[in-house]
């Protein structure tokens, strides 16, 4: 018996295809006491057999003119190679959202799934299904004609949130775009929020103490932000908005924004997550991530990622890239590179 945990659900931000035996993953897009016991950074810069994500991105938020200070000069565009988007989806790998064909005995239900091995679907960040991902995620950079993942060597003891951080950091960088400066406390609160809730974080001119810059004669807001729903673990939702947010045709595409080929908002959590409105140049951008399960929904996973650029810099950060994430890489995946011919 095998299991797929694609499941069925249509809604304004979001469709997924109902499948025999499988569950879809989907996706979209006040100052006081520093919760997580934030500190501010003096350098520059959170089954049954099938499981597909469901994905939803909240879009571009416009100011008006002097809606913000102009904050300190960073560049906002970067390299237009930077947003260049692959011209077909990624196949996830099955096993990690079946699994597989699983044979009852004496110990129980067998299945040759690393995501699911005991045929339950749910959250499994192990070594076995994280590796499973991550082959499928440097196949997928490969075909870019770019480099292969290294993670940092305590990748399997972060949590949830923060080995999202570092993923979305890792792509950004092989496209030459800075990394995030780390995870804020107030923007991981309302990730944390938007995750438990089953959707999109909300926007908002401030996050606590951190206020979101805008040009200040009026323009978009230096923001993006993306969610998924269903999926096993943080590879597996960073899979989905990086390689599986195009057209996949009918019944096959998870983005519910990428309605048709030509759509608008097909790749949208790719290039929010990229800097499409923050700015691809942005080396003081920060980020929140949160991840609830159960959430509202139904959903068994929810994961929410958040990122800005605010009008102040430093701010506090609870996880800081520089800090917490350069001394545990090799050398050469700290900063951005040039992305390659």
């Amino acid at each position: 018996m095998a299991r797929d945990r694609r499941r069925g659900a249509l809604a304004a931000s979001l469709l997924i295809v109902l499948g025999l035996c499988s569950t879809g993953a989907a996706s979209h897009a006040s100052a006081g006491p520093l919760p997580g016991g934030a500190t501010v950074p003096t350098g520059p810069g959170a089954m049954p057999s099938g499981y597909r994500p469901v994905l939803t991105s909240p879009g571009p938020l416009r100011a008006g003119p002097g809606a913000t200070p102009a904050g300190p000069a960073v560049e906002r565009t970067g390299t237009a190679s930077a947003l260049t988007n692959p011209a077909a989806n990624q196949a996830p790998p099955l096993l990690g959202y079946s699994t597989g064909q699983c044979a009852i005995g004496a110990k129980g239900t067998v299945c040759p799934s690393p995501c699911h091995p005991t045929g339950a679907f749910g959250y499994n960040a192990s070594a076995a299904c994280t590796a499973l991902y991550l082959k499928s995620i440097d196949a997928a950079q490969l075909s870019e004609k770019r480099r292969p993942f290294v993670l940092p060597n305590d990748y399997g003891l972060l949590s949830a949130t923060r080995q999202m951080f570092v993923l979305v950091n890792l792509e950004r960088i092989s496209r030459g775009v800075p990394p995030l400066a780390g995870l804020s406390p107030y923007l991981s609160a309302e990730a944390t929020d938007a995750a438990r809730q089953g959707g999109d974080p909300t926007f908002q001119q401030s996050y606590g103490a951190v206020r979101v810059w805008a040009p200040p004669g009026g323009g978009l807001y230096a923001f993006g932000g993306a969610w998924a729903g269903d999926s096993v673990n943080a590879a597996a939702a960073v899979f989905g908005w990086f390689y599986d947010d195009g057209w996949g045709g009918r019944g096959g595409t998870w983005n519910g924004a990428c309605t048709g080929p030509t759509a608008q908002g097909c790749w949208g959590h790719r290039d929010e997550l990229l800097g499409e409105w923050a700015g691809t140049g942005c080396t003081d951008c920060v980020a929140g991530a949160g991840y609830a399960g159960p959430a509202r929904g139904n959903w068994q996973e929810s994961y929410t990622f958040l990122l800005v650029r605010p009008v102040d810099y430093p701010t506090p950060l609870v996880f800081s890239w520089d800090k917490d994430v350069v001394p545990h890489l090799p050398p050469g995946w700290e900063r951005a590179i040039a992305p390659e011919a």
